[in-house]
């Protein structure tokens, strides 16, 4: 029997089925790489989302806490001044002490608040010059000190604070460290035995205030401000 092999090996019906069923595999499978890619870019998408919302989320939680912890501190931070406050409002002492202001003799009626006259020159223009009554001398008077004094026992070393804000649960502040007859005049020091050059504290207004005449001898007529106003006056107020 004879065979024809180029019969044999043509193409026919099979090989066109073949090609078709690769072609549907083809599309079969393209369609399942496409849906498996949307599905993915779709979960892909979604994580996204999660992740810049929890991103966020995290951020707030961090200012939440960050905002909780300020709270806390301040609140703690009163709290201990309160404490503080009250603790110093049992040792807190009024003294006295010579503050030194420049000091004017009486106002006249010729001049402004800043004892300055108009002068009219010969040209017609007007000037300001001072008026006669601008005499001026450096004085001392007596200003009220609100200090807080902690004392050893012995009382040989005192630290003084002073306090700072206008708020119930303000600071202290470090003033000075000394000895208590170095600084403080309780009638028992003679004025020509204070020294100048350190710091000095009466206990009354009247002998701080005969101290800082002492101070300032036959200088009566220098007691007004530069508007006029008593120094005196201003001081016992303060």
């Amino acid at each position: 029997m004879f065979y024809d092999e180029e019969q044999f090996f043509r193409g026919g019906e099979f090989d066109e089925e073949i090609e078709q069923l690769k072609e549907t595999l083809k599309k079969s499978v393209r369609k399942e790489v496409l849906d498996e890619l949307e599905k993915l870019r779709a979960e892909n998408k979604e994580l996204q989302g999660i992740k810049a919302n929890f991103e966020k989320i995290k951020r707030d939680y961090e200012d939440k806490k960050r905002e909780c912890d300020r709270v806390m501190f301040d609140a703690e931070s009163k709290a201990k001044r309160a404490r503080l406050s009250e603790i110093m409002e049992q040792h807190k002492l009024f003294l006295y002490s010579p503050g030194k202001r420049q000091a004017y003799k009486a106002k006249c009626d010729k001049c402004d608040r800043w004892r300055q006259v108009k002068v009219p020159l010969p040209s017609g223009r007007v000037v300001e010059d001072r008026c006669s009554c601008y005499e001026t001398e450096w004085l001392y008077f007596p200003e009220q000190q609100m200090i807080y004094e902690i004392a050893d026992r012995s009382r040989e070393i005192i630290s003084w604070y002073k306090k700072c804000g206008k708020n119930p649960e303000g600071y202290f502040l470090l003033d000075t460290c000394s000895t208590v007859p170095k600084f403080i005049v309780d009638h028992n020091v003679p004025f020509e035995e204070i020294p100048e050059d350190k710091p000095v504290f009466f206990t009354t207004w009247e002998e701080c205030e005969a101290y800082c005449k002492y101070l300032s001898p036959e200088k009566t007529e220098y007691l007004y401000n530069q508007d006029g106003s008593l120094i005196k006056q201003e001081a016992e107020n303060e």
